[in-house]
């Protein structure tokens, strides 16, 4: 068949890939643009993840250093506060009690902060219930008198049918009038922060409005509720600062958890530490003063971009995250974010770099270098834009595209150009094991053999003759093929090497070319196989056919030269041992007991599993002049009580064993009248042959003089 021309080819070829760019660019479209699901969720979360990146490693806002952090740090300062400190002095009194306190300690709070001139006093606190204490009559002097500099918490709480309430503070502090319910008070602001999906906070919601709201407020739907953080800014003098509108805007963080330094809110109410450590409150003078549970024990954390394994402290007290924000907000630092049709430009053009790198760039390494330095610029450009531009732009999704197209070109590129070597593989595995065609490809025409132990399946198809009179020249060679083939897959499940096929006999090993310490176990678990499919195999073959059926399997380990061997015209790769000659020798007995399966000592040694078997006989082969030790192990040929049969056969042959033949001819000849078994039958008339001529030294092992 002609080759096709080149030209057709890389035509072929092109059309391919650039099928290949347009699915990969359109699927990551699909899932960037698409609102997040199941499906997406990882790749947001990948986005997510460095966006945060950039976050904590990239630039962050300056310090506002007119912003103070005033933590309520514990539930009670029983254990800071002294009695003797607290005489004539009832807000001290309180901050000894257990959180919450009275009223009368935030009012003392405000007016002493005022005072000092504190420009701007925030409470991220919620009134809203009434003291009990009589406190609400101070705490709402204090926010009349004060009330262009302070402000305090409103929350919404969501309830069923998607409906919200708003819980402002108490009336008797600040109460609804007519056209003005306290919601929309200038000293009240929502403390509310909402996280995105990942449950980290990333964006802040300076407003809202009453529409949005599900009109929980008693007022125009129209009507604009300001966040804690927006009411602050805007008493700090810096109204313009709050960003226009009611979406969420991303900021760009100040600092680490922790990073705020916490006075306590015991320490400014302290007259020793207010003139000592503050100078009577100099330190506030003109300051924006945030006031606000920092301790564990008010569970008022969140998540932040800080995750854990980029900073020590993972979660943020919410004070510190109001402060990160109002911080942001007075220095104008908000993160634009790529609008969702740029994001699909963006991976539109990194599909179409992609497509034209496989267009032109037919070297895989140089093409793999270039989409690997376009990465990293991506990610270089996209750190820039962060921080000097205050912009996000999407990077995953494109870097992706970019990526996937290649690496699916890469392996378009390779599955072709091997396509030949792989057909060529294919062929050459059909006449070698996996393994001992990668020594021959590794080396090829190698003619240095090397030592190896290996373990031998040896297996013999029996009445071959007989067989293949009956069968014809045809039906015989059907029958060893389908014989060869389920030996195979014994063979190959275990990961043997196939030595040959030689007329109706089987070789296989293990631990060549290269070694497996489990090779023996390998062997026994694939003889099994090997039987258990071969007496399948029986069953489908007709009458005449099954009487003549027969062969054995023999096991055993030694060590052999392995290697090409022949000449430089033609080489065989294969075994040359002793070993194997006396492998066979054993596959011989099978026959000679009446088993399926014999088992030398060297092998049996290896299992990790012994199992159920016996010692058949110790013996010396034909041509050797060493005795070998011989087992049976229980396989899918045995009978079922073949357990009882290894007990009684070891009681009879120990007594063959120690010269008591006329004993122990008694016991093979009643377990093999009642058993049927093979080599007790073998061994009752051996006894009977010895009990008649004992031999003068006798040593339990039996010489053979036939193959």
């Amino acid at each position: 068949m002609p080759r096709q021309p080149a030209s057709l080819s890389s035509r072929r070829r092109s059309i391919t890939l650039m099928v290949l760019c347009l699915l990969v660019t359109a699927l990551f479209a699909l899932l960037e643009l698409a609102p997040q699901n199941r499906w997406n969720a990882p790749l947001k979360d990948s986005e997510n993840y460095l966006q945060d990146y950039f976050a904590v490693h990239g630039r962050m806002t300056l310090v506002n250093t007119n912003i103070v952090l005033v933590g309520i740090d514990q539930p009670s300062y029983e254990g800071v506060i002294f009695p003797e400190d607290v005489v004539n002095d009832p807000v001290l009194a309180a901050l000894r009690e257990r959180y919450p306190w009275s009223r009368r300690v935030w009012a003392a709070l405000i007016d002493r902060l005022a005072a000092a001139g504190a420009k701007t006093i925030v409470l991220d606190l919620i009134f809203a219930n009434e003291d009990q204490s009589g406190g609400d009559v101070e705490l709402h002097q204090a926010l009349d008198k004060y009330g262009d500099r302070v402000v305090i918490g409103s929350i919404f709480s969501p309830v069923a049918d998607g409906q919200i309430t708003l819980t402002t503070p108490y009336r008797t502090l600040i109460p609804d009038t007519p056209g003005q319910p306290a919601a929309l008070d200038r000293r009240v602001g929502y403390v509310d922060i909402w996280l995105d999906p990942d449950n980290v906070m990333r964006r802040a919601q300076f407003r809202v409005t009453n529409h949005q709201l599900s009109d929980a407020v008693n007022a125009p739907g129209s009507a604009q509720l300001f966040s804690l953080d927006a009411q602050a800014v805007a008493k700090f003098g810096h109204p313009e600062a709050i960003p226009p509108g009611t979406e969420p805007r991303r900021f760009r963080y100040t600092a680490p958890p922790g990073s705020f330094p916490i006075i306590s809110v015991a320490d400014v109410l302290t007259p020793n530490l207010w003139q000592h450590n503050y100078q009577n409150g100099a330190f506030f003078k003109d300051k924006l003063v945030f006031v606000g549970p920092t301790a564990v024990i008010f569970q008022d954390y969140h998540h932040t971009p800080f995750k854990p394994g980029m900073t020590e402290q993972p979660d943020m007290a919410g004070p510190e995250i109001h402060l990160n924000i109002i911080n942001a907000a007075l220095h104008g630092e908000f993160i634009r974010e790529s609008p969702p049709q740029a994001n699909g430009l963006f991976i539109a053009l990194a599909g179409l770099i992609a497509a034209t790198l496989c267009r032109f760039v037919r070297q895989p390494l140089k093409r793999l270098l270039i989409i690997l330095a376009l990465s990293g610029i991506s990610l270089y450009v996209a750190k820039l834009l962060y921080d000097h531009a205050n912009l996000i732009v999407t990077v995953i999704s494109p870097l992706l595209t970019l990526n996937v197209i290649g690496i699916v070109s890469l392996g378009y590129d390779f599955v072709v150009e091997r396509l030949e070597r792989i057909k060529l593989r294919h062929t050459m595995g059909l006449y070698f094991s996996p393994r001992v065609l990668d020594a021959v490809l590794a080396d090829p025409g190698s003619m240095q053999p090397r030592r190896a132990q290996v373990t031998l399946l040896l297996t013999d198809l029996r009445n071959s003759t007989p067989l293949a009179e009956m069968l014809g020249p045809p039906g015989m060679f059907e029958l060893l093929n389908r014989v060869f083939e389920v030996q195979t897959v014994a063979i190959m499940s275990e990961e043997g090497n196939l030595e040959h096929f030689l007329g109706d006999q089987f070789l296989s090993y293990w631990g060549a070319p290269r070694s497996q310490p489990d090779g023996a176990d390998r062997a026994e678990r694939s003889a099994m196989k090997l039987i258990a499919a071969m007496e399948t195999l029986r069953t489908t073959l007709i009458p005449e056919v099954q009487k003549l059926f027969g062969y054995g399997v023999a096991l055993h380990s030694g060590s052999v030269l392995v290697g090409n061997k022949g000449s430089a015209l033609r080489l065989d790769y294969g075994l040359v041992g002793d070993a194997v000659n006396e492998a066979a020798r054993v596959e011989a007995l099978t026959k000679y007991y009446g088993v399926r399966l014999l088992v030398t000592r060297d092998t049996l040694a290896q299992f990790s599993r012994q199992g159920i078997r016996r010692l058949v006989d110790r013996v010396i082969v034909k041509g050797k002049s060493e005795p070998v030790e011989l087992f049976e192990c229980a396989n899918p040929c045995t009978p079922a009580n073949y357990p009882d049969i290894c007990t009684r056969y070891k009681a009879a042959y120990d007594q063959y064993y120690f010269g008591r033949f006329p004993e122990a001819q008694i016991l093979f000849q009643t377990l093999a009248t009642e058993t049927g078994d093979g080599p007790s039958r073998v061994l009752a008339a051996r006894c009977a042959e010895l009990a008649t001529h004992p031999p003068a030294d006798w040593n339990g092992v039996w010489r053979m003089d036939a193959k």
